[in-house]
């Protein structure tokens, strides 16, 4: 669905077509405070970014919209996730060689030890922040988890009425469907692997 189609649901199921009392814009902030929350809480929203090494560059930008990393490879093969006490760097030497960890500061991924050869590909798997939400936007959160935001438009519609039963009742439907598509996220990712526990929400985790 679009954002558009989410908002006319919301104004169909409200009875409120046409009602100036709930603007497009303020409807909108809430389509995005849905898809933020889906985004940062059951991590949603995935990419792949593409750089390449240069040669003798250990420094590389972390990815745009990207709030936590789940792999980086170098030139196909993976990195393992580090801590800056694992630096080799002094400050009289700098290791060079073939990148086999990374870590991370500053909004920067630090390859360790420092590419000595350029132009190799660095490929960085991310969970994603959405992007700012308007009538005619492509939502990036999964089209099967459009009609959940429903009932956060609608919860804060009839609080604005100041209609706090009904506000809480949905809610609580959307508090629920945020904890159902968590769940529903660590089962497509465990694929077809015996499913166990895993805290997996922390930037630079791998699972």
């Amino acid at each position: 669905m679009t954002p558009s189609e989410l908002e006319t649901a919301a104004r169909n199921r409200y009875n409120a077509i046409g009602d100036p009392h709930f603007s497009s814009a303020m409807l909108m902030d809430v389509i995005y405070q849905g898809c933020m929350q889906m985004a940062t809480e059951a991590m949603v929203i995935e990419n792949t970014y593409t750089t390449v090494s240069v040669d003798n560059t250990r420094e590389y930008a972390y990815p745009t919209n990207a709030f936590a990393i789940r792999r980086v490879e170098y030139d196909g093969k993976p990195l393992t996730f580090t801590t800056l006490n694992s630096d080799p760097k002094t400050s009289t030497t700098e290791q060079t060689g073939t990148p086999t960890q990374y870590a991370l500061w500053n909004g920067e991924m630090i390859l360790y030890p420092t590419p000595d050869t350029a132009g190799l590909t660095i490929e960085v798997f991310t969970f994603n922040r959405p992007a700012a939400v308007t009538s005619s936007s492509v939502l990036e959160v999964p089209i099967e988890y459009h009609l959940d935001i429903l009932d956060l438009l609608l919860s804060v519609m009839y609080a604005k009425d100041q209609n706090a039963n009904m506000s809480s009742y949905h809610r609580n439907l959307w508090e629920g469907s945020l904890k159902r598509i968590k769940r529903h996220q660590m089962k497509k990712k465990s694929g077809d692997n015996f499913h166990v526990v895993r805290d997996w929400a922390c930037s630079g985790a791998e699972y």
